[in-house]
């Protein structure tokens, strides 16, 4: 104990030590703001719970009647408290010196940036034919000024700001009636799984402990009560964290989302016929991306509402993996326009083109890749929890065939012992 308390203490005199490296002026305080909000929430719930944590440790101290797993299980709660409370106080000094640690780039350089070569169109030759694909580079050209220029500037409000649900009334409404029916299930569900630990040894059920069930029953109630706070809190965190990363970057002015494709350069001349056949398909992603945008925040007020939900199915154990499913789910399609932003920023600082790129074929074939990676980013992202919970599964599939066959295992060697012990003639002792 000693030595923990003395090791952390060490490292953060290092940090304090090392203030005045970290002392640099920033332009943004979006991410210091939003921690330090987050750090009081977290400290207020801290202190509340190490006391508790704390009376509950000199509870069992006192009743354990000189039993020594008892007195090992209070030790243990009352340690295990100190270091928590030590550990969220101590975060309120560390954020202190990290608070001024984020800063612009010290200049804008294009060090180490990949020169893309240029695609040059050639010109076609006259007759018939050119007429006609003039009559159809002027159609398709004014498909793709009318309706580029909308699309790229909606596609950048829904990118950078996500509503938040607080203050959405009917997110807010549709919530308090989910959240009173999984009230009222809550109770047929504490029924269930009281039936269920009755007759869990009888009918070959799955034993579950009841000190880990009623905790559990206990956190889902106040998950389910507390799901839309909880929801919102993840959106201010993204908000918070894709403001953060536009303010520390410049913004989107050098993105290639809005410099794929100049408008104004339809006005001057002729566009070639294989520019505008990539402006159009550079349109239909782009109409792609903003339907999947549109979507996400349909699911994001969806799984909200349904939330409640969800953590009832977290109290039910055999359902309880679906319910951590759909909370990561949850989670990445809230977080993948962060994503997007950093795949965007990172794109405009190390791609470059050489001379003039109005509408150049290689700007619009970087735009299109571009949105390509933005479509395939939210699905490599559910990939990876597919992933892990797969694993997890797994684990815990083999774990049980473990169990199994070591009682198997148990069983038949008590029941040879058994059986050699009623084969083994009793020796008779005569008086």
């Amino acid at each position: 104990m000693s030595r923990i308390l003395g090791g952390f203490i060490g490292i953060l005199l290092t940090f304090i030590y090392a203030s005045p490296v970290f002392a640099q002026v920033t332009t943004s305080s979006e991410i210091t703001n939003y921690t330090r909000d987050t750090l009081q929430i977290i400290t207020l719930i801290g202190t509340a719970s190490a006391v508790f944590f704390l009376i509950k440790g000199g509870y069992l101290y006192i009743a354990s009647s000189g039993n020594p797993e008892s007195l090992n299980n209070a030790k243990k709660t009352i340690k295990n408290a100190l270091i928590g409370l030590v550990l969220i106080l101590a975060a309120g000094t560390i954020i202190s010196v990290f608070q001024n640690a984020l800063t612009n780039p010290s200049a804008n350089t294009n060090t180490g940036a990949v020169a893309l070569t240029p695609l040059e169109s050639a010109e076609p030759t006259g007759g018939l034919t050119q007429v006609l694909i003039d009559a159809v580079t002027g159609f398709m050209q004014n498909i793709v000024e009318s309706a580029t220029k909308p699309t790229v500037d909606a596609i950048m409000t829904y990118l950078t700001t996500t509503p938040n649900l607080m203050t959405n009334s009917v997110v807010f409404n549709f919530w308090l009636i989910t959240l009173g029916i999984v009230d009222s299930l809550f109770v047929v569900v504490v029924a269930l799984l009281g039936l269920r630990f009755m007759s869990a040894s009888t009918f070959g059920f799955e034993e579950v402990e009841l000190r880990q069930l009623l905790p559990r029953i206990g956190i889902c109630f106040l998950g389910a009560n507390t799901s839309l706070f909880l929801a919102d809190y993840v959106i201010i965190t993204c908000n918070a964290l894709v403001k953060g990363v536009l303010d520390l970057t410049g913004g989107l002015n050098q993105a290639w989302v809005l410099n794929a494709v100049n408008p104004t350069a339809f006005i001057t001349g002729t566009t070639p016929l294989i520019t505008l056949i990539f402006l159009i398909l550079f349109l239909i992603v782009s109409i792609v991306l903003l339907l999947m945008y549109i979507t996400r925040l349909i699911a994001i007020s969806l799984g909200a509402v349904l939330s409640p939900f969800i953590f009832l199915l977290m109290a039910i154990p055999k359902t309880a993996d679906f319910a951590e499913i759909a909370i990561k789910s949850y989670i990445v399609t809230v977080f993948a326009v962060f994503v997007h932003v950093v795949i965007i920023q990172l794109a405009s600082s190390f791609l470059t083109i050489p001379g003039n790129n109005n509408n150049s074929l290689i700007s619009i074939a970087v735009g299109i890749g571009l949105f390509f990676t933005l479509l395939k980013t939210p699905g490599f992202m559910m990939q990876l929890i597919m992933y892990n919970t797969g694993r997890g599964m797994m684990r815990n599939i083999g774990g049980q065939i473990m169990n199994v066959m070591t009682t198997s295992n148990n069983s038949s060697e008590s029941r040879e012992a058994t059986q050699r012990a009623v084969k083994t003639p009793r020796k008779v002792v005569h008086a």
